[in-house]
């Protein structure tokens, strides 16, 4: 009896090129990769109920196991995305959300038969993006491209021979040999149609833009590569210098496109990608390059959105803490905390007055 293949993970920073990789690879007549879900952190929530002080491991207070929950977790999930796959004729189901690469071991614990297709892009290329596009600082851009891509690297030495690294400035230069690498990883045929994922996508009726505004009529555009950085300016410039040790272990001289080795720490001079025990060949030295881990900041907003929701919650909060019960409940605690109940009804005696004077 064949085995069903698993599911195909791609990760990577966001404005890396994982909507383009997603794109090339949904193209292919096996594999179904739609737009992106976020769907880990609702199983986050789902093993970590949020705001409930006994939320965490819930489930083994019903003597349910840890790797019980993650079978329950994957028949969901797989069932959702093994839907759409068929819906689109397709066998096989594939995911792509930018921070998802903050829980790649999850996942490959939860999918122990997942392949990942980790994706790198310039970080000047992505530093720029991310501040036209969701108005990061261009500081802020650059340490959250440290910090996503040093994650991605750790995790993918811990995933071995399930991870496999390649670089987005490969992809849309040398199109057809990284992706015949990337293809065969997956354990897939190959076919001309990841090539032509503009026109497959036109053809199916894929909406013109998707996840990151990124036009799915475009054919793959060697010009991407270096277009960013004629926009530099000399502080920038100055900023890019700290992404040094992790840019020149991915390939990349921090300042300029065209330069630096050009290759992967742990490829070879016949493959152009990277697995994670290529990777971990090279741990030592990539190890004392990336330096210690960083919790990576994933904002999935613009500043101003972000405002906009830090306002919204503080005139809720300010509505909650109005509420007669409210004010009820304070007093009471006061009471608790070593008030006296005179001091308690003086206060109540305000808040009434209060209250009455203003209807």
């Amino acid at each position: 009896m064949s085995v069903e293949p698993g599911p195909i993970f791609v990760v990577g920073s966001k404005r890396s090129g994982s909507t383009l990789l997603r794109l090339v690879l949904d193209s292919h007549p096996d594999i179904a990769i739609g737009p992106e879900t976020g769907f880990m952190r609702a199983v986050a929530a789902t093993k970590e109920i949020p705001f409930f002080r006994a939320g965490k491991g819930w489930y083994e207070r019903l003597d349910w196991a840890e790797d019980e929950m993650n079978e329950r977790l994957r028949e969901f999930y797989d069932g959702i995305f093994r839907r759409y796959a068929a819906q689109q004729g397709k066998r096989r189901w594939g995911e792509k959300t930018p921070f998802h690469t903050g829980y790649m071991r999850e996942m490959a614990t939860i999918f122990p038969d997942a392949r990942f297709v980790g994706i790198v892009r310039h970080p000047g290329a992505v530093a720029r993006s991310l501040q036209s596009n969701f108005h990061y600082s261009f500081a802020d851009a650059v340490a959250y491209w440290m910090a996503t891509n040093a994650e991605l690297l750790r995790s993918g030495v811990a995933l071995a021979d399930r991870f496999v690294l390649c670089r987005y400035e490969d992809v849309v230069t040398a199109p057809e040999p990284v992706l015949r690498e990337v293809v065969s990883f997956v354990d897939e045929p190959w076919s001309p149609a990841v090539l032509a994922h503009h026109e497959v996508q036109r053809e199916r009726g894929a909406p013109r833009v998707t996840d990151g505004s990124t036009v799915t009529r475009d054919a793959i555009d060697p010009a991407r590569a270096s277009r960013w950085v004629r926009t530099l300016d000399g502080s920038e410039h100055e900023t890019l210098l700290s992404t040094r040790p992790l840019a020149r272990a991915l390939g990349y001289d921090e300042v300029d496109p065209e330069g630096g080795a050009g290759r992967l720490v742990g490829s070879s001079s016949s493959r152009r990608t990277a697995t994670g025990e290529d990777l971990a060949a090279a741990w030592p030295e990539l190890e004392e390059l990336i330096g210690a881990p960083a919790a990576p900041a994933y904002v999935e907003a613009s500043s101003e959105e972000l405002a906009r929701r830090l306002r919204q919650c503080e005139a809720a909060l300010q509505r909650v803490r109005s509420r007669r019960a409210v004010r009820v409940a304070d007093a009471l605690r006061k009471v608790q905390g070593g008030r006296s109940l005179a001091d308690v009804r003086a206060a109540w005696s305000i808040v009434r007055t209060r209250d009455s004077r203003h209807g």
